[in-house]
């Protein structure tokens, strides 16, 4: 795989075999991506096609689309050993290490900006301000450190809050420290022990609906980590951007979610995956039975969610036992297909839907006029065949101002 970097002095003019714009429902050919300043100047017909001095980079039998979107990670986390994962963020070295793997195992399996959901040490934040110190690295969103009740789950995301709630002094102070969204943990963890139990919720929606509206005037998105249907309703309700997780979500609230146009990240792989590494087999038949059937409802919920038209978005929660970072992406996408949906709705919750959520529709997502330029190419064509997406043979992302 070739990584192309660019600088705003670039001047490419890329020939791709075949074009997928980020929203099409089919792909193109024959088209030039003119590259100036640090963005995509104009897409014209090669046979419209003029050379100006600028460089030409061809494409022949490839298939030029945007850049992959995962909407939820957790950089401070490896996906192998929880406990070792916390240890270690008392090892800058170690940290800086561990998290230059993490970026560039992004960017091996083409995924181009990420959207962390937190962590209590602010490593997410330090990722996207300093990590690594040279070379490319994807667009990374930080949340920061995640809100959390005292004495419920979340406390190695975030400090944690006592009521009555300052939720304006807390938004501001997040933001001060470099937050670019708001995480808030509105439900514990799905349990395995018995079905469908989750851990309970923390906020209701008359508690959710001032931290939305301070971070809203701040011009933050919120994102809340939610389970059960009751958590993830009172989360809709009170207005957050985007739902993470959202286990046992009831289709009543699913149409409430795209009435809303809120986002949701179904995180199958957080689940599934569970019993794919070593600690799977800790499990007895019983909770076996349990996570298998929670996947396969969720995927149910999935296929209800895009019928419904929920703006449906991948992401992994790599970090997570047994998601690994970059390469557990594969998975999310395969659930996606699994549930049913068609390749070009898992494609567009891959970019152009991702982008949106992440706060960057107007820069990522899609390849058009004035977006930067964050690109992949691979062999075959993904709205036939998505597993191309695994034939990767470019990436092309502006280097690190």
């Amino acid at each position: 795989m070739k990584v192309l970097r660019l600088t705003p002095q670039t001047r490419l003019d890329l020939f791709p075999g075949y074009l997928w714009d980020g929203e099409s429902p089919a792909l193109t050919s024959d088209m030039v991506v003119c590259l100036r300043q640090g963005r995509i100047d104009r897409i014209i017909p090669q046979a419209s096609y003029r050379p100006d001095g600028s460089q030409q980079l061809y494409l022949p039998q490839l298939t030029l689309l945007p850049g992959l979107v995962d909407a939820h990670v957790h950089l401070a986390l490896d996906g192998l050993d929880f406990k070792t994962s916390v240890d270690r963020w008392q090892d800058p070295e170690a940290m800086s290490r561990c998290i230059k793997k993490q970026l560039e195992a992004f960017l091996e399996h083409g995924v181009l900006a990420i959207r962390d959901g937190g962590d209590a040490s602010g490593w997410n934040l330090w990722a996207r301000d300093r990590a690594p110190l040279e070379g490319p690295v994807p667009r990374i969103v930080a949340t920061g450190r995640a809100l959390h009740k005292k004495g419920f789950y979340g406390s190695f995301l975030g400090p944690p809050l006592t009521p009555p709630y300052d939720w304006e002094g807390t938004v501001k102070g997040l933001a001060a420290a470099g937050s670019d969204q708001i995480k808030v943990i509105v439900s514990g963890l799905v349990t395995f022990r018995h079905w469908g139990e989750v851990g309970p919720v923390q906020f209701d929606v008359n508690e959710l609906r001032p931290l939305v509206e301070a971070a809203h005037e701040r011009g933050l998105k919120v994102m809340a980590h939610a389970n059960s249907d009751g958590a993830v309703r009172q989360a809709v309700l009170a207005g957050v951007d985007s739902v993470e997780h959202g286990y046992f979500v009831s289709d009543e609230t699913l149409e409430l979610m795209a009435e809303r146009g809120t986002y949701w990240a179904p995180t199958v792989a957080a689940v599934a995956n569970r019993l794919k590494v070593g600690r799977g087999r800790e499990y007895n038949p019983r909770e076996r039975d349990i996570i298998k059937g929670t996947v396969e409802l969720q995927l149910k919920k999935i296929a209800h969610a895009h019928e419904r038209g929920v703006r449906l978005i991948i992401g992994t929660d790599a970090g997570a036992p047994g998601v690994y970072h970059g390469r557990s992406y594969e998975d999310e996408l395969s659930f996606f297909l699994a549930a049913g949906l068609p390749p070009l709705a898992v494609l567009r919750a891959a970019t152009s839907v991702g982008a949106g959520a992440l706060g960057l529709a107007s820069e990522l997502g899609s390849i058009a006029p004035g977006k930067l330029p964050y690109l992949i190419a691979v062999a075959g064509n993904p709205l036939e065949d998505p597993s191309a997406l695994q034939r990767l043979e470019a990436v092309i992302l502006l280097e690190r101002a």
